[in-house]
């Protein structure tokens, strides 16, 4: 997945800020890669529970609602 398939621009930031693309992220996360990209890109939901994993596994330095806002902030 391009990053820019990313739906929520803050966490696609950080993710380039960090240079994490998607399949280290599901790797860790023991999601599966396909699976993971159609959630960040809004094909199908994301849960709560899944957000919070990417936040405290790789973005613990950032509030939820920053990473999954879906206008980006600064």
């Amino acid at each position: 997945m391009r990053p820019s398939n990313i739906a929520y621009p803050n966490l696609r930031a950080e993710m380039g800020r960090k240079n994490l693309g998607i399949v280290e992220m599901a790797t860790e996360l023991k999601y599966n890669r396909d699976t993971l990209a159609r959630k960040l890109s809004k094909k199908s939901q994301i849960d709560l529970a899944e957000a919070f994993d990417i936040q405290e596994k790789f973005f613990p330095e950032y509030d939820l609602r920053y990473l999954f806002a879906l206008e980006r902030s600064e």
